[in-house]
């Protein structure tokens, strides 16, 4: 038996074969870690992050978690709108900005 590599750009192109899902999959991500690394540069605790970004604590634990099954994209623009964080996209990238 012969095995045969494949190499993916994204995780969720190796691990999703329906494409409407795999988009759903790749923005909430994207969206999870612009939350992340604006949470980890704030200098907030876990609490005062959920205030400023309009959610509870458990929610924002779920999205520093990576329980992006818990997440969804609306919340996630919301939250990140609440910090002053523009979102933007194209239909290549997601971009966030100050």
């Amino acid at each position: 038996m012969t095995l045969k590599m494949q190499a993916f750009t994204n995780v969720w192109d190796a691990l999703e074969p329906d494409p409407v899902i795999r988009a759903n999959l790749k923005l909430r991500s994207a969206l999870m870690r612009a939350i992340t690394q604006w949470v980890e540069a704030s200098g907030y605790t876990q609490k005062e992050a959920a205030a400023v970004l309009g959610t509870t604590q458990p929610r924002l634990n779920n999205v520093l978690k990576g329980k992006i099954d818990r997440c969804t994209i609306d919340r996630l623009v919301n939250m990140l709108e609440a910090a002053g964080q523009h979102v933007s996209f194209n239909l290549a990238k997601v971009v966030t900005a100050a």
